[in-house]
């Protein structure tokens, strides 16, 4: 079965996906990448793109996708600010090893692979910074509350 490229539109943009068994794919090149649709609060907006990306998820498979949604957006974000670093640091005179590294991690960018630990062998980089980003805004918040 050919699983085909399907679009939404988020934020008055397009954003194309699609859904496999246990994986989401967002494309996030050309016209559908992913930095205008965030842009200027990436948190919450790649929060709302994932509760959008996991309700499609549920309706087509009749099931929960078994990520927490705050991975998820935090793997949407985190590519999308890392493809916006990688094209903003490629016009400048770079050491060839830099270029060449930023050039070939900018193709591991272009599209967002979002799947469970089985099918997704960089799952535990998301759900660890989903952590730690979660435990920093949570501290940062509770010191801003204490004064």
């Amino acid at each position: 079965m050919v699983v085909k490229w399907q679009s939404v539109r988020f934020r008055g943009r397009w954003i194309r996906y699609k859904i496999e068994p246990q994986i989401i794919r967002v494309e996030n090149r050309g016209k559908y990448h992913l930095g205008a649709a965030l842009f200027p609060f990436p948190n919450r907006y790649s929060y709302q793109l994932a509760v959008l990306l996991k309700n499609k998820y549920q309706q087509q498979y009749k099931r929960s996708l078994l990520i927490q949604t705050s991975s998820i957006a935090t793997e949407i974000w985190g590519h999308t600010h890392l493809d916006i670093f990688y094209r903003m640091m490629l016009p400048l005179p770079l050491p060839r090893f830099l270029r060449k590294r930023y050039e070939e991690r900018l193709k591991s960018t272009g599209v967002i692979d979002i799947g469970v630990r089985a099918v997704d062998s960089n799952r535990i980089v998301w759900d660890i910074g989903n952590f730690l980003g979660g435990w920093f805004f949570y501290a940062v918040s509770r010191r801003n509350r204490d004064k």
